[in-house]
């Protein structure tokens, strides 16, 4: 008889033309999250990303069941512990610069373009058809399995996960499971999340916007005022700032636009931020001495082009997990308001206490308001847990690579979901293209993922 492994590629195999067809077709779904309808609290595109896995979930043979808009379950077996997967299918929005359709499942040169081809719709297909081998496996006689088979589809991934938090007070915590929405070899920890508003009430009559979400280096702001045009090209010049910049006059009004390099938030120094540049540029254009100068002089000061919180005394480190990074990701004036949205990922032995004690010391000296949104405190396993030695030990079996397991500082659903850990799908030195325009996950990686999540949705599936 053949190996399990050698049954598994096979059927993987045998699919491939579906897994690359779901893919494409969930991508050309928009779900980005919108206004609230009824049966939708994320909105029309979320919940019709939804209903499509449903469907094709009822087509592979799993029970179903939708948590209310929130989560979808699939589900195969009746024992009372389980191996759960968890994939996100909401995005977030395209950004701009594109060369590439964001929402067509665009495939070419051995790729699937669009926005959540890596983050996270591609790699949840790959895991969804690797359960369904395992599935299609056992009811055929061929495998056992000692625990039954979970997956659950989220929502509210990249702001929030309010999905999973709805879901598991409804649904008990997986006996062991991963989420495929990270990295190889293994995700042994994350970095702890902190999202909060820095504000101060201003005067002044001007229009500034900048960045989509916390969680993406913004690659765009725009600042719209009463200023002298060539004064500000001048100064643009001076800082060398012209590829970075669009200036005109509109409606009697002169407008600055400043265009980064969006990356996720976890990475921001793998982006160029919309927003400092605009404020670089403002430190010398702005000249009335008032509060939101104070806010200018502040920025540039403690926040500026760093993104491991220096500046703003929160450079914390540990050997665990390495150095805090810091994403300014959005930027408004909401009325007499000036309002900075941060977001932080912080090392595993950093207290959320410790960050916000000197950032209020800092902040104190300008009159800025510190509003906390969410903190999400650090996961950390030890290497020897069953769970990582597990999913270390089938990633190395596809590839030969001794690569250590990993800590990060992207968020996942593993911080929702006890027993759970993130598994790839990016490869040691795969581009980061997650968040970034022209997202994209090549066809070899999807297959491959489906073969490396079945095996371990298999392996998870043992007691012994």
């Amino acid at each position: 008889m053949e190996d399990i492994k050698t049954l598994i590629d096979k059927e993987i195999d045998n699919l491939k033309e579906d897994i690359i067809a779901t893919t494409a077709q969930l991508i050309k779904i928009k779900s980005v999250e919108d206004k609230p309808q009824e049966g939708m609290p994320f909105g029309k595109g979320v919940n019709d990303a939804l209903v499509f896995c449903e469907k094709l979930c009822q087509k592979l043979g799993f029970e179903t069941k939708n948590f209310d808009g929130y989560a979808l379950e699939a589900r195969f077996g009746e024992q009372s512990e389980d191996v759960c997967v968890i994939g996100h299918l909401d995005v977030v929005p395209e950004g701009e610069g594109w060369n590439v359709p964001p929402y067509e499942g665009v495939i070419k040169d051995g790729k699937i373009y669009g926005r959540g081809a890596i983050d996270d719709k591609g790699p949840t297909v790959a895991a969804l058809y690797g359960m369904y081998v395992v599935k299609k496996l056992a009811e055929e006689g061929k495998i056992s399995l000692d625990r039954s088979l979970r997956f659950v589809f989220g929502t509210n991934e990249e702001s929030g996960s309010k999905c999973l938090q709805y879901y598991f007070k409804r649904a008990e915590y997986p006996t062991v499971g991963f989420t495929p929405d990270a990295d190889f070899p293994v995700i042994q920890g994350e970095k702890g999340f902190l999202v909060f508003e820095l504000s101060k009430n201003i005067d002044g009559n001007f229009y500034l916007e900048g960045g989509e979400r916390p969680n993406m280096v913004p690659d765009r702001c725009t600042f719209k005022g009463s200023f002298d045009i060539q004064r500000a090209k001048d100064i643009v010049s001076k800082k060398s700032l012209e590829g970075k910049t669009e200036i005109y006059e509109e409606d009697g009004m002169t407008v600055i636009k400043t265009k980064g390099i969006s990356a996720h938030g976890s990475l921001p120094f793998k982006g160029e931020n919309a927003i400092s540049y605009m404020f670089d540029i403002l430190q010398e254009l702005y000249e009335k001495e008032d509060e939101f100068k104070r806010f200018i002089e502040f920025y540039n000061k403690h926040i500026g082009y760093d993104v491991f919180g220096k500046n703003l005394n929160i450079g914390f480190e540990d050997q665990k997990s390495g150095k805090l990074v810091l994403n300014a990701g959005m930027v408004r004036k909401v009325d007499d308001k000036i309002v900075l949205t941060i977001n932080i990922r912080y090392p595993v032995d950093t207290k959320y206490e410790d960050i916000e004690r000197e950032i209020k010391s800092v902040i104190e000296e300008y009159e800025i308001d510190y509003k906390l949104i969410t903190d999400m405190p650090p996961l950390y396993f030890e290497k020897d847990h069953f769970l990582i030695k597990t999913l270390l030990d089938v990633y190395k079996e596809f590839t030969g690579d001794d690569s250590k397991p990993l800590v990060i500082g992207g968020g996942t659903y593993a911080r929702w979901a006890k027993n759970v850990v993130a598994f790839g799908p990016n490869m040691p030195g795969d581009e980061e293209v997650a968040h970034q325009k022209d997202e994209y996950i090549t066809i070899d990686r999807l297959l491959m993922c489906a073969k490396i999540y079945a095996n371990a949705i298999y392996r998870l599936s043992k007691k012994d």
